[in-house]
């Protein structure tokens, strides 16, 4: 599922609906703040995380959410550096009430981070303030939690921010009832506690679509769903599928006291058993049916969300998911103004194709304007979005584009071009490079003026490739003039990484670029801002590696970093990236008449890069030198990073 947004919040009046409130009372740790109006009741316990411990939905049966068990509750704080429960969950905040009138209530609540848990430092952490405000206001059903994080005066701060909301929808935990919905490219992802599929558990979801989550139970037709801002996304997850909501924002540097806010709604869910969109004007779920044969209904169903929203209309079309660019239009749903209660429709569609089929709705709410789309799978063989090779989906709708909001300097220029400082990323099997000892050959290592750094790629189980450490302080980025990247992904490297990668070509860093079985293609940068300023575009295919028997490296195009080398033992390739050459690049180097080494310069980019093609993997017959073990090749490797640095006169 993918959602496009146009909207301008508008947040009911409230003196129409009845009044709200905010009462502290004595609590089990000491004082704790209760928050109600006439459609929720919940409450506050500074002592535990500053979480929401209690909450009550009287449009979904007025039972209590929230098991009382240690670390159950809404809005509970943590950082993904620390193992969970993490130095938050038990932490005592202040508490304040800022604002308390029948119109709007607002409790603010705050922390300092200790930086330590489990006898393990985190100075990265250390000294960050927590500032956590909840504000419910009458006749609006949804809490807003704002989590503003700000570093102390003195120091820069790293950290990866998450929010956990545990409890039971419905009230009870239901195994195969309760269901969170996460929006996907690959369709809105509805698991239940063993609900797997094909693709797995799938509690840590990287290729979401939306800014929003939410866990129904289906029988009583009530839960929460959530929703925050989408840019700021790294991953959506659901423990053991269904027991919680939790987004994971991305990793955020921030310079000495600056800050970063984060702001949850949390809105509550009566009527619905599914959930295909959820926007500030209204959640929806539906209802399809098809004769496999392009034919059928579409039953949709919405609630109010945290806005008031006028009159709410669904423009619907349908495709098949074989021919995704070939809709047929199946009419319009007109649901009126919502309210707790769902309001219905429904449309008929004819002549869209065979199964599996892909559902496209633009909604319009007044001024605003939001675009979503479902997969459907009906009579399709494997009953899941997935081809025969169990990886690949049969469909998935392009991914909106995150935007990135990063504290970046003013000009973006390396602090020390000529300084010989460079940042080497080493992935699996990128050892076999031996780019450590083409450094060394660069010249003899100075102490005061060189730099050399190496930082590691890890598959964790959670949360997949990460990398031991990046320079997420453009001081410090900016502080090496040569990056060497080895197969670290787009997980590994983060949306803010990418980011932050292509500004340091910007800037006019070199870059070496590193094949291998997590590089180019599988690497999933495609499309990125990173890749637009490579020579070479990888193909969309993840299984990218061709396999070239052992073909010689030949020299395609003269030039100066090619001096003195000798290639008498006529290195050779046994697996070797297939990709695109830009028209802009040079292929220097081929094997098997497929590029093997190719340099370019962006238009407008002054940085340098230079893409190693040959992957050091397989067996090549004997008698064969493989190109990583050919005794030039570490001189090939320094005079290729004296030319992504500019140094033409070494040559």
């Amino acid at each position: 599922m993918s959602m496009t947004v146009a909207v301008g919040i508008m947040l009911s009046a409230a003196g129409a609906h009845g009044a709200v409130s905010l009462t502290e009372e004595a609590g089990p740790d000491g004082p704790q703040y209760r928050l109600t109006n006439e459609r929720v009741d919940l409450v506050v316990n500074p002592a535990k995380g500053a979480a929401v411990v209690s909450y009550k939905d009287r449009a979904g049966g007025n039972v209590e959410l929230i098991h009382q068990a240690p670390y159950n509750g809404l809005c509970f704080d943590h950082f993904q550096e620390q193992v969970w429960p993490g130095e938050l969950l038990d932490a005592t905040y202040a508490a304040s009430v800022v604002t308390q009138s029948a119109d709007v209530v607002v409790l603010a609540c705050t922390v300092t981070a200790q930086g330590a848990f489990r006898g393990t430092d985190f100075p990265r952490l250390r000294g960050l303030i927590l500032e956590k405000t909840y504000t419910l206001r009458a006749g609006n059903p949804a809490l807003k939690c704002r989590v503003k994080i700000t570093a102390p005066p003195k120091e820069s701060k790293l950290f990866s921010y998450w929010i956990q909301n545990i409890f039971f929808a419905g009230g009870t935990y239901e195994r195969a009832d309760d269901i969170c919905y996460r929006p996907c490219v690959r369709g809105v992802r509805a698991k239940a506690a063993e609900n797997f599929g094909y693709y797995g558990k799938e509690d840590f979801l990287k290729d979401f679509s939306a800014g929003w989550m939410a866990l129904i139970d289906r029988k009583s037709k009530s839960g929460l769903a959530c929703l925050f801002d989408y840019d700021e996304m790294e991953t959506l997850y659901a423990n053991a599928g269904n027991r919680t909501l939790e987004p994971m924002f991305r990793t955020k540097y921030l310079p000495p006291n600056a800050s970063a806010e984060y702001v949850t709604w949390i809105v509550p869910v009566a009527g619905l058993d599914n959930v295909v969109a959820a926007t500030p004007d209204f959640v929806a779920g539906y209802h399809m049916t098809s004769d496999h044969a392009g034919s059928g209904t579409i039953d949709f169903q919405a609630v109010r969300s945290l806005s008031s929203p006028g009159e709410v209309t669904f423009q619907v079309a349908v495709a098949s998911g074989e021919t995704p660019d070939q809709t047929v239009e199946a009419g319009t749903v007109s649901l009126g103004q919502l309210g707790a209660q769902p309001k219905a429709g429904q449309v008929t569609f004819s002549g869209a194709g065979v199964d599996p089929l892909v559902v496209r709705v633009q909604a319009t709410v007044s001024t605003n304007t939001y675009a979503f789309e479902d997969y459907f799978n009906g009579a399709y063989k494997w009953g899941e979005n997935i081809t025969t090779d169990m990886q690949t989906p049969f469909y998935a709708a392009p991914r909106p584009k995150q935007q990135v909001r990063l504290v970046k300097p003013a000009r973006l220029k390396l602090k020390t071009p000529s300084a010989w400082r460079v940042w080497y990323v080493e992935g699996l099997m990128d050892d076999l490079y031996n780019m450590t000892s083409a450094v060394r050959l660069t010249r003899r290592f100075t102490p005061d003026q060189d730099r050399r750094q190496r930082a590691y790629t890890e598959v964790q189980a959670s949360f997949g490739m990460r990398l031991t450490e990046f320079p997420y302080d453009y001081e410090e980025l900016l502080d090496y003039t040569v990056i060497i990247l080895g197969g670290a992904d787009k997980d590994a490297l983060g949306v803010v990484g990418v980011e932050m990668l292509a500004d340091f070509l910007r800037a006019g860093g070199g870059m070496i670029v590193l094949g291998g079985p997590e590089a180019y293609a599988k690497a999933g940068l495609q499309g990125s801002d990173l890749e637009e300023l490579w020579p070479v575009s990888a193909v969309a295919d993840p299984f990218d590696l061709s396999n070239l028997n052992g073909a010689p490296i030949e020299v395609a195009t003269n030039a100066p970093f090619l001096v003195d080398l000798d290639w008498s033992a006529k290195p050779a390739v046994a697996y070797q990236h297939r990709v695109t050459v830009k028209p802009w690049a040079t292929t220097i180097l081929t094997a098997g008449g497929q590029p093997f080494l190719v340099v370019g310069q962006a238009p407008g980019c002054p940085g340098r890069v230079a893409c190693v093609l040959g992957a050091p993997m397989g067996t090549l017959e004997e008698g064969t030198t493989p190109f990583w073990t050919w005794e030039d090749w570490p001189y090939l490797m320094r005079q290729v990073y004296w030319w992504v640095m500019r140094h033409d006169d070494f040559f």
